[in-house]
């Protein structure tokens, strides 16, 4: 009796087993696939599949390139963030005087052809002096 209960002990536990480890894989393939999205500076979000570019406050920047989106990784996106000085001059005492900018880019790049597909400056702002 001791040995009928041991066998049906260990038979439960290797379905409970076998189901888990269905349930996990299951699971595993409904996530979405390592490499879909890249993050890139100041606050850009591109979906490496179809080119669709958005900021953090979820602000679509660039529509999908490519709707379709068969491809993960066809994608790939740099964004930048600098201060331009837009003009420069004397003050009313002779004294320099500049004054910079905020500027935020990025450039989207196609990494099938190497072709740059997008480049746009899509933030300028003044800059303060308390800004710096």
């Amino acid at each position: 009796m001791k040995v009928f209960g041991a066998v049906i002990l260990i038979c439960a536990a290797t379905v409970l087993l076998g189901w888990g480890i269905t349930r996990g894989a299951a699971e595993q393939d409904e996530q979405e696939p390592v490499g879909r999205f890249q993050v890139a500076v100041p606050d850009l979000v591109l979906d490496t599949a179809t080119g669709r570019l958005t900021n953090s406050k979820g602000q679509v920047l660039e529509q999908p390139l490519d709707p379709t989106g068969e491809e993960i990784g066809r994608y790939s996106v740099d964004g930048y963030v600098t201060a331009v000085t837009r003009e420069a001059g004397l003050n009313v005492v002779e004294q320099p005087v500049v004054w910079p900018q905020l500027v935020k880019g990025y450039v989207v790049l196609d990494t099938q052809t190497g072709q740059i597909v997008r480049q746009k400056i899509y933030y300028k702002q003044p800059l303060q002096a308390s800004d710096l």
